[in-house]
């Protein structure tokens, strides 16, 4: 096998080799030599230490940041929450939107819905272990774990307005995210 390295690329990993006919071989069989690309990769944790229980980061400079230093071109980079009470999502960075989002969040799951079943405010079934976080739960549920944004000539390919946003639903503790950039 081998391996076909272009100018100035970072051997990372490897890739499924492509194979390609050349000539007929013993039998009449295609001799069909192997050669295997070179993907580039990077994994980059972003902690956060959110001082409110909610709250809501942009955090669109530091994806960009990471994919330059991936020197990856053409590729996909994936962002995603690594904690089950916090959120990644795309969306505009406007004051008032955010505002709006954690406002309907509040409505669906709200933080005050108490352990204690009542007909008026329910209550949660989580909450009833000693936990208090039910609601953050299924916040992060409504607003997902991550987001998938192709990478184009060396930039994240957005749509107009488009950010990577941090959801944050139980904060008050350190938590990461994690930034994973494939392609070539």
């Amino acid at each position: 096998m081998r391996t076909l390295a272009l100018p100035g690329r970072r051997a990372a990993s490897r890739v499924p080799s492509v194979r390609y006919d050349r000539r007929p071989g013993p039998g009449g069989k295609l001799r069909v030599p192997r050669y295997t690309l070179v993907m580039k990769h990077l994994r980059q944790e972003l902690w956060f230490d959110v001082p409110d229980r909610r709250g809501y980061l942009n955090i669109t400079a530091e994806v960009r940041d990471a994919v330059a230093r991936s020197d990856v071109r053409h590729g996909l980079c994936l962002v995603n929450a690594m904690h089950i009470t916090a959120s990644v999502y795309i969306n505009d960075d406007e004051p008032g939107l955010i505002r709006d989002y954690d406002d309907w969040l509040e409505k669906l799951a709200p933080f005050n819905a108490g352990s204690v079943p009542s007909s008026s405010i329910g209550g949660y079934h989580h909450n009833r272990t000693g936990e208090d976080n039910a609601d953050a739960h299924l916040k992060r549920q409504v607003m997902g774990r991550e987001v998938v944004v192709a990478i184009t000539d060396g930039e994240l390919d957005f749509g107009p307005w488009e950010q990577i946003f941090y959801a944050e639903f139980d904060g008050r503790r350190k938590k990461r995210a994690l930034i994973k950039i494939i392609g070539e």
